[in-house]
């Protein structure tokens, strides 16, 4: 579809109440292929949209690649699919993301399930090994060209997926193609050189939560080494004020290692909205 004279794609699967499902880095609308399916057998409209610069989304040079403005084009995204209200999944940043969707336009969230992501002591917060790497000039180009899908499948395995049996060749070559189509990686690069990890955004996407009147939830993977229970997962239980957080067998990206889990906890969550 069109976004701001850009295109934007949108995977979607069922009918019935939307749930907006948010990646993040280095992934795209693939990394819900495993959840979207299940929440459309259950009777609800799953949406996973890659950002844009991401994924088979546009991937322009002068675009605004911060939080702030990929928060804005998904805003613009879900109005021009004419979606009044919808549930959110967010996960690494669109974690940071999806909170700038809900500062813009709170009345419309129905319930949040937070997966693994910065938002709490996002004054604190550095890029985990190996993602680092991209944030530096030239390092980051020659870092992104040189990782082929060998290399792409040994790091998640060694950072981002715990169960190496979910993650082979073929996921890893899908993730490689959806980062570097049409551009190398570029778009990439300048997300990753534009996050707003700071204070003032912590505080806004704090407030922002909190103030929502609506089921929330975290679900964490425990194995997670860049994103950390301790530092990035109980500060944010802490913040919301929720009882219990949600701890999973998984890295980061725990759609990976544990899609039933998650989607039955997700599905939980929207039937007892």
């Amino acid at each position: 579809m069109d976004v701001d004279g850009q295109q934007g794609f949108v995977f979607e699967q069922g009918e019935g109440v939307p749930v907006v499902c948010l990646h993040g880095v280095p992934a795209s609308s693939f990394l819900y292929r495993k959840i979207i399916p299940g929440l459309a057998e259950r009777g609800y409209r799953g949406i996973a949209p890659d950002l844009l610069g991401m994924g088979l989304s546009a991937k322009p040079k002068d675009a605004n690649y911060s939080w702030t403005g990929l928060g804005r084009w998904v805003g613009n995204l879900l109005d021009n699919m004419g979606l009044k209200e919808y549930h959110l999944v967010i996960h690494d940043i669109g974690g940071p993301i999806g909170c700038e969707l809900i500062s813009n336009a709170p009345d419309r969230v129905r319930s949040v399930t937070i997966l693994n992501s910065p938002i709490a002591n996002l004054s604190i917060f550095k890029k985990p090994f190996p993602m680092f790497f991209f944030e530096q000039p030239l390092i980051g180009e020659v870092f992104l060209q040189t990782t082929v899908p060998f290399l792409f499948r040994f790091l998640m395995h060694l950072r981002g997926v715990q169960d190496q049996s979910v993650f082979g060749l073929p996921e890893a070559r899908a993730y490689d193609y959806f980062l570097k189509r049409g551009d190398q990686g570029t778009s990439f690069l300048k997300i990753m050189r534009s996050f707003e990890a700071n204070a003032d955004k912590e505080k806004l996407y704090l407030e922002v939560l909190r103030a929502l009147t609506v089921p929330k939830q975290i679900i964490w993977g425990v194995h997670d080494k860049g994103l950390t229970l301790e530092k990035y997962g109980f500060p944010l239980q802490r913040a919301l004020r929720l009882e219990i957080i949600q701890e999973v067998e998984g890295s980061h990206f725990i759609q990976e290692d544990c899609a039933p889990v998650i989607l039955d906890k997700v599905l939980a969550l929207l039937e007892a909205s």
